[in-house]
C-alpha cells in the first residue's frame, strides 16, 4: 500500500513538473495558442471537458481508466 501512495505522489510531482515545463516552453517560443482538456473520474464515471479536438483521445483514456477501475476494485 505504501508503494501505491509513493507512486501516486511521484505521478503528481511529474505532472506538476510537466505543466511547469510546458508553460516555460510556451513562453519561450512566443506561441500563445494553447489548447487543453481534462477528465474527472467520479468512481467509474468520467466527466470530460475541453477543446473538441482533444475529446476523442480523452474519451479513449476514460475507457482505459474505467477498465482499470473495474479490474482493480470490482473483480473478485
Amino acid at each position: 500500500m505504501e508503494k501505491l501512495i509513493l507512486a501516486g505522489f511521484a505521478f503528481l510531482l511529474i505532472g506538476i513538473a510537466l505543466i511547469f515545463a510546458g508553460i516555460l516552453l510556451s513562453a519561450a517560443s512566443g506561441r500563445a495558442n494553447v489548447e487543453g482538456a481534462g477528465i474527472i473520474m467520479i468512481g467509474p464515471v468520467p466527466i470530460m471537458f475541453g477543446s473538441k479536438r482533444l475529446l476523442l483521445p480523452l474519451a479513449l483514456l476514460a475507457i482505459v481508466l474505467m477498465l482499470v477501475f473495474y479490474l482493480l476494485f470490482w473483480r473478485h
